[in-house]
């Protein structure tokens, strides 16, 4: 025979479980929110890896390539124009001089 007694214990045990099924759903539901916020970012991040590779890459490539060497012994070489007043079968080394005087003191002036 089911008494009033057994009837509220059986009525409170139901109530009871339907809270921790209701919690156990609840957590479920921000447990799955949470995963799909963190692949999302997970998502986000793959990309931003991707681009760091690639930059890195590139910035690989770029410092393999060799370096072309100044050629001083060429700029040695190069002929002073007519218009500075040098021409090597005369030795016009005070004229030279004197412009490299004016020079000078024109740059002293404006600067």
């Amino acid at each position: 025979m089911v008494t009033l007694t057994s009837l509220n214990t059986l009525q409170a045990s139901l109530a009871s479980a339907q809270r921790r099924v209701e919690q156990g759903q609840n957590q479920v539901q921000r447990d799955s929110e949470q995963l799909a916020e963190s692949r999302q970012q997970l998502v986000k991040e793959k990309e931003q890896l991707s681009q760091t590779e690639r930059s890195t890459q590139q910035a690989q490539a770029a410092s393999q390539t060799p370096i072309k060497a100044p050629q001083v012994d060429q700029a040695i070489k190069l002929a002073v124009p007519q218009q500075f007043g040098f021409n090597p079968e005369r030795q016009l080394q005070p004229q030279i001089n004197a412009y490299g005087q004016s020079i000078g003191r024109l740059i002293n002036t404006t600067a």
